[in-house]
Order: C-alpha cells, then structure tokens, then sequence
C-alpha cells in the first residue's frame, strides 16, 4: 500500500461498466476482452488525458484508438490518448 500513495484509486461504477458495456455493443471490443474496456471506459470517465499501456494487441491499437474515439464523440466523451511505453 504504500507504493500507492500519492496515486489516486477510483472505484469501479455502475457508468464504467455501462461505458465498456457501449464499447462492446459498438464492436470496439470483444465480450472476451471486457477488462479492457473497463480499462479504457475507467480512464476517460476519470478524465484521464493518457492511458498508458504495453497491451499492443488490444489497446495500443490505431484502429482501436478511432474506433474508441468515435464512440467517445458519439457520445459526448472526451477523447483517450492510448500510448506505448518503450520497452526499458
């Protein structure tokens, strides 16, 4: 726990789940890959500007990207920069 401090942990709601659930019907994400959309619907309803990952396969994505973006605009959301970090 005290690795955490100083990061903020948000709870999993009933508009992250109902967000993942969009992203799912929208075909942006497989029913398999459900926590991955939570992934990303948790950092764009937390106003995250960044989501920072090394899944390649299904988040770093480009179609992924635009396909999550035009869900988000469809929908009123901002949009989610989703980034590789280099390999150290």
């Amino acid at each position: 726990m005290a690795l955490l401090s100083g990061f903020t942990i948000y709870a999993l709601t009933d508009d992250i789940k109902q967000l993942a659930r969009q992203y799912i019907e929208a075909n942006v994400f497989t029913p398999p890959m459900f926590n991955d959309a939570l992934h990303v619907a948790a950092a764009v309803l937390t106003r995250q500007d960044i989501l920072v990952s090394w899944n390649f396969r299904h988040l770093v994505n480009r179609r992924r990207r635009a396909r999550i973006s035009d869900v988000n605009m469809s929908i009123g959301l901002p949009s989610l920069e989703i980034l590789a970090l280099p390999e150290v």
